[in-house]
C-alpha cells in the first residue's frame, strides 16, 4: 500500500483575513471603542471644530512619538525627549535671539535636537551602554544645560513665527497638524519604503542575525537616535509655539507619553516591529482618553493609573496576538 502524500491546504480567506486582523495595533480598536464612547457619553467631542482642537494638542506629542518609533522598533529608547523639549523651549524664547529671522532660532533648536541625538547614539553603538542609562543620563546634562541657559528664568522674547506654527490654522486647519502629517509621511516613508528602515526592522527583531548579513547594525542605531532627536526636537518647537513662552517644566511628561503611543501603535520591545501609522493611531488614542478622563472628572493620578493600565493591556494583547 502507497502512502498517498497530501499537498498542505491553503489557509481559508476568513483566516488570512482573521490573522490580518489579529496583527492590527491595539490603537486601532481602542479608537473605535474610544469614539463610540463619546458619541454616546460627549457628542461634541466628535464635532469638527473639537477634532480640531485635539488635533492641536496631539502634534507636538505625535511628532516626538514618531521620534520615539525609530529607537524602539531599533530595541532601543529614548528618555531625553523630554530634556530636548525643554531645551527647544528655553532657546526659541531667549531674548538672544531677538531682531533675528525666526529660521535662526529654529535652526539652533533642531541642531540642538541632532546633536543629542548623535550622543546618545555614539554613547550607546560605542560604549555599548545601555539606553536606558545614557539617555537618562543625558537628559539630566541637558536639563542642567536649559537652567544654565536660562538662569533658572526662561524667556518671554518667543518669535510669532514660532507662535504661528504651535497656534496657528489655516482656517479650521491647525497648522500645527500639516507638521504632524507631514512628519508622519516622511517616517512612514523612511520605515517601509527605504533600506533604512529596512534595516531598522532586521536589526530590532535579531540583531546578530542583522550583523551577519551584512546590515550595518551600530550605523542604524545611530541614525534611529538622531532621528529621535531631531523629531523630539520638532515637536518642542511646534509645543513652545503653542504654549507661547519659556518653561523650564515643558515637555516632563512627553516621556512616559511618547513610549505609551508607540506601543499602543503595536511596537514591541526588541521585536523589531512598529511603524508610523501605528504610533499615529496611538497618539490619537491616548489623547482622546486623556481628554474624556478630564471630562469626567479624573485627576492627575487617575490618569496615569488608566494610562498605565491602558498601555499594559495594550502590550499584552498585541504579544498574545502577534504570537498566533
Amino acid at each position: 500500500m502507497t502512502d498517498v502524500i497530501q499537498a498542505p491546504t491553503k489557509p481559508s480567506a476568513a483566516r488570512r483575513m482573521l490573522r490580518t486582523i489579529a496583527h492590527w495595533p491595539p490603537a486601532f480598536w481602542g479608537l473605535i471603542a474610544v469614539l463610540l464612547l463619546a458619541a454616546f457619553t460627549q457628542p461634541h467631542f466628535l464635532s469638527v471644530p473639537f477634532l480640531m482642537i485635539l488635533l492641536r494638542q496631539a502634534a507636538p506629542l505625535g511628532i516626538v512619538a514618531l521620534g520615539q518609533t525609530f529607537t524602539i522598533a531599533n530595541r532601543s529608547l529614548d528618555l531625553s525627549v523630554g530634556a530636548v523639549i525643554m531645551l527647544v523651549n528655553i532657546l526659541v524664547s531667549d531674548r538672544i535671539f531677538l531682531g533675528f529671522p525666526a529660521v535662526i532660532p529654529i535652526s539652533v533648536a533642531l541642531l540642538a535636537g541632532v546633536a543629542v541625538g548623535l550622543i546618545n547614539g555614539l554613547l550607546i553603538t560605542v560604549l555599548r551602554a545601555s539606553a536606558v542609562v545614557v539617555t537618562l543620563g543625558t537628559a539630566s546634562v541637558v536639563t542642567g544645560i536649559g537652567y544654565l541657559i536660562s538662569g533658572g528664568a526662561p524667556g518671554n522674547a518667543m518669535s510669532d513665527t514660532i507662535k504661528y506654527i504651535g497656534r496657528g490654522r489655516i482656517e479650521l486647519f491647525p497648522v500645527s497638524g500639516l507638521f504632524w502629517i507631514a512628519s508622519a509621511i516622511i517616517a512612514w516613508i523612511i520605515l517601509r519604503k527605504l533600506v533604512f528602515g529596512r534595516f531598522i526592522m532586521a536589526a530590532g527583531d535579531n540583531p546578530s542575525a542583522a550583523h551577519y548579513s551584512g546590515i550595518p547594525v551600530t550605523r542604524t542605531l545611530l541614525v534611529s537616535h538622531i532621528m529621535s532627536g531631531v523629531f523630539a526636537a520638532l515637536g518642542g518647537l511646534i509645543l513652545s509655539g503653542l504654549i507661547g513662552v519659556g518653561s523650564l517644566g515643558l515637555g516632563a511628561d512627553y516621556v512616559l507619553s511618547s513610549i505609551a503611543a508607540v506601543i499602543l501603535g503595536g511596537a514591541v520591545f526588541g521585536g523589531g516591529a512598529g511603524g508610523a501609522v501605528g504610533t499615529v493611531l496611538g497618539t490619537m488614542l491616548l489623547i482622546m482618553i486623556l481628554n474624556l478622563l478630564t471630562v469626567f472628572g479624573i485627576d492627575e493620578a487617575g490618569k496615569l493609573v488608566v494610562q498605565g493600565l491602558v498601555i499594559a493591556v495594550a502590550a499584552i494583547i498585541y504579544q498574545k496576538s502577534a504570537a498566533r
